[in-house]
């Protein structure tokens, strides 16, 4: 048997989740938006993405948790910053994110999701690596319009 991996989403709290379809960003506080319907105005920030990677099923372990853009161009303006080493929730803003302050990696890093608060943490049975929070800007010097869809890439070693 084998882990089933799964996106949870947290929202307004630590309780409010959702199970995402896609991680789009935009002006409001909502799994699964529609960024047409929620548009980042240029010199704003999007509402952070609170997400945790989740893991049930049978396995032995789950550790080495990388995460990374690996494809859709930015363009001129914007930047999706994140961090994947937070274990406290902290109610999403859209004003700069204190937390997501590093460019997404657009390869593929060393470990650089934590599990259990550490780099070098690992689950044994079912459960979630601590949150992965991504946040969008959009500086005035974008162009109008919609920007590129991204692939946002998450490995991870299961024993």
């Amino acid at each position: 048997m084998a882990a089933t991996f799964a996106w949870v989403e947290y929202l307004s709290n630590a309780t409010d989740t959702a199970t995402p379809t896609n991680l789009n960003m935009g002006n409001t506080l909502s799994a699964n938006l529609a960024p047409s319907t929620y548009p980042i105005t240029a010199g704003n920030y999007s509402y952070e993405k609170w997400i945790k990677a989740n893991f049930t099923g049978t396995f032995t372990r789950i550790n080495n948790i990388k995460f990374w853009k690996s494809s859709g161009a930015y363009v001129t303006g914007e930047t999706i910053n994140f961090t994947g080493e937070y274990s406290t929730y902290t109610a999403p803003t859209t004003s700069a994110s204190s937390f997501a302050t590093t460019a997404v990696p657009t390869s593929e890093p060393s470990v650089n999701v934590s599990i259990g608060g550490s780099l070098s943490g690992s689950l044994t049975a079912a459960g979630s690596s601590d949150y992965i929070i991504l946040q969008s800007s959009i500086t005035t010097s974008a162009s109008a319009g919609a920007t590129n869809s991204k692939t946002f890439t998450l490995t991870y070693d299961e024993t």
